[in-house]
Formats: C-alpha cells, sequence, structure tokens
C-alpha cells in the first residue's frame, strides 16, 4: 500500500507557510539567555514574539494544524477518522507550574496531543513519542504502520520544540551549543544551535493533486545500547539502522540518489554519522541539511525537516535560495549546494540520531504524475 506525504505546513526560523513563502537563512535569528551574563544563538521562530505562555504554543499549534487540514480539504467525517501522532523532545515544559501540594507531581504527556484532538475532531487515537531527536520520525514511521496494518486512510503526524530555559541551559551547561554559526560536517565545526518549530504532516492513501510529491517507502528505528547518552562513534548501530531502512524500502544502498543527514554540527554525532556513511555506501551519494537554516528543533527535527523539503520540492525556487558555497576541503564530508531542485533525486535516504541512542531512518522517494 502507498502512503504518501500529502500536505505539509510549518512554522519554524524559515517563516510560516500560513503567511507566505519561506526563506532560508544560516544565521541564527535571536539569543536567549543562560544566566544574567550569557546568552546565546538560537532559531526562534520567525515572526512569533518569544514568550512562555501556554496561549503561544496553542496558538501556533492551532494554526500549523488548521492550515493543514484546510489545504488538504478534509471533511469532518474523514477528521474524525483520522489519527494523531505527535513527536516532540520538551513538549509544553516551558509552561508548566508544579502542583506543589502533590507529593509526587508529573505532568501528562497528552497535554498537547490531546487538545489537538479535541479541537480538531480527530480520531481517539494519539499518541505521543518522546525518543529525544527521532520523536518525530518515529511518529511518522509508527503513522505509516498504523495506516497499513490499522485501516486509516489519513494521519497527521506533529513535530514540535518550544523556546524553554531548562533545554537552552542543559544544553550550554553540557558545552554543545556554538558561539556563532551551526557548520555541519565542517572540520571547524563549534557545535549546534537549538531552534523551536512547530510542523504538521499530512500521511494519506491519496496521493496529492501536484506534479511532484514524497511516496514514504519505509524505515526502520533501533537502540544502541553501547552508551547511555550517545550512539557509537563508529556508527556501527547508524549503518545497521540505516541498511535496514533501505532493505525495507526493497531497494540497495546503491539506489540511494541523496541523503539528508542528521548533521548536528556535534563532534560525536558528525564523526558517528560519517563513519555510517562511509560503512552503508561505497560512494556516499550526495549530502545535504538543514539545520543551519532552522536550527536543531530536537524531538521535531525529523517532521520539520521533511516538511520544509515538501516545500522545497513544490518551489523549486526556495532551493536556490538556500544555496551556500562550500570549499570541499574544509569539510570531512562536503554538503551538496542547492543548485538543482530536489525533483531530481529519486530515492532520498533521511537520517536522524537521538541523545540515548536511538537511531531512525526512513526513505522517500520523488513521486511524479
Amino acid at each position: 500500500m502507498a502512503v504518501f506525504i500529502h500536505t505539509t505546513a510549518s512554522h519554524t526560523a524559515c517563516g510560516s507557510t500560513v503567511t507566505g513563502t519561506l526563506s532560508f537563512s544560516p544565521t541564527a535569528n535571536s539569543k536567549q539567555s543562560v544566566d544574567e551574563h550569557q546568552s546565546v544563538q538560537f532559531y526562534s521562530m520567525d515572526g512569533f514574539e518569544n514568550d512562555k505562555s501556554e496561549q503561544r504554543i496553542f496558538d501556533s499549534f492551532l494554526a500549523i494544524v488548521g492550515q493543514l487540514i484546510k489545504e488538504a480539504g478534509l471533511s469532518d467525517t474523514e477528521l474524525s477518522q483520522t489519527a494523531l501522532m505527535l513527536g516532540s523532545t520538551s513538549l509544553d515544559i516551558g509552561t508548566i507550574t508544579p502542583k506543589t501540594g502533590s507529593h509526587i507531581w508529573i505532568p501528562k504527556i497528552d497535554r498537547l496531543s490531546q487538545r489537538l484532538q479535541k479541537t480538531f475532531g480527530l480520531s481517539q487515537c494519539h499518541l505521543v513519542f518522546n525518543t529525544a531527536c527521532t520523536a518525530s520520525i518515529n511518529a511518522l514511521l509508527y503513522g505509516k504502520k498504523l495506516i497499513e496494518q490499522a485501516g486509516y486512510k489519513n494521519v497527521i503526524v506533529v513535530g514540535c520544540e518550544f523556546y524553554n530555559h531548562l533545554t537552552v541551559e542543559g544544553f550550554h551547561s553540557l558545552e554543545l551549543i556554538s558561539p556563532d554559526s551551526l557548520t555541519p560536517f565542517h572540520k571547524d565545526r563549534k557545535g549546534l544551535i537549538l531552534g523551536e518549530g512547530v510542523c504538521a504532516v499530512l500521511l494519506s492513501t491519496a496521493r496529492p493533486e501536484k506534479n511532484y510529491c514524497y511516496e514514504v517507502l519505509d524505515g526502520y528505528s533501533g537502540c544502541d545500547v553501547s552508551s547511555l547518552t550517545m550512539t557509537a562513534e563508529d556508527g556501527s548501530h547508524i549503518n545497521k539502522v540505516m541498511q535496514n531502512a533501505i532493505r525495507r524500502s526493497a531497494l540497495q544502498p546503491d539506489d540511494i540518489n541523496l541523503v539528508k543527514v542528521h548533521g548536528t554540527a556535534t563532534y560525536n554525532n558528525d564523526v558517528s554519522e560519517h563513519n555510517a556513511l562511509k560503512t552503508c555506501f561505497d560512494h556516499i551519494p550526495p549530502v545535504f541539511a538543514l539545520k543551519q537554516f532552522v536550527g536543531h528543533t530536537l524531538g521535531a527535527c525529523g517532521a520539520i525537516e521533511i516538511a520544509l523539503m515538501d516545500h522545497m520540492l513544490g518551489n523549486p525556487e526556495v532551493s536556490e535560495k538556500s544555496t551556500k558555497n562550500y570549499v570541499e576541503s574544509d569539510y570531512i564530508m562536503p554538503l551538496i549546494d542547492f543548485d538543482d531542485s530536489l525533483k531530481h533525486y529519486t530515492n532520498i535516504l533521511i537520517n536522524h540520531c537521538g541523545f540515548g541512542g536511538n537511531n531512525a531512518a526512513i526513505v522517500l522517494r520523488t513521486n511524479q504524475l
């Protein structure tokens, strides 16, 4: 059964698909304080006041999911039969006030998905994925399984990550945040820069009525137990995950034309991912990354970056705007310039690595009318 990425909507540092065309700039658009004396670079949602209110989260959620539903033309009956998969790392933690009267208090992990389900009249099947940076990719993989095995015709996958002080200060304390720029696979890379964003992806058995779209072939997810916090630096587990994703898609590594890497620009991740790609492919296909335009949006990055790819597929001029000239000798693995539209690449491998060793990969096929 074919499963398509039917419609997408997003709001990131690149802009909002609700309000207009996205623009890609490899520069963080704000700074966030970590204490009284220091601040760090941050990719905030473009044009959206950065406060900690609950309303900010729900406003962005409702706008993006509402736009997706409108563009897809889903009826009330179809919505009632549409499942919701949500992937995030921090969810709404930045807005929560602990209940001091309770001896043990744990916030509801499904608070956001429940709000979306009730607002739009979606199916009672709404699940939350919280597997660090692979959360929304795992949500998308599970959504595909629901369509294939549970009779759903449509599944909405939401990826979200919102600014909160705990996350920013945590990554700062680990000395993982770059002081200036995010440069994946650069020999002198200095670390990641965090970002925020929300996106919605409609998976459907119906092919969208546009010239080009993505079909989700298959994928794979697994946990690397070699470390409590990270994946093996030799890339062995990432390689295993990518190989399984390709095999389940009924392809061979040589069939992959393009790889969308995780590309965090942290030392361990880039080395691990590079080693995995060298092992997986006899000759590494063209490689590109997107975090230099939106920051590392943690659990939302998988869905957000696929939504951006879908937007770029339908708007070739966006790819040209994101072009950056790379000096190959400066990189352990050079990234491609966007001289050509994404429509020229048929089989695309999407790779993501998660804190704690969860790794996931998925293969998309460019489908043409």
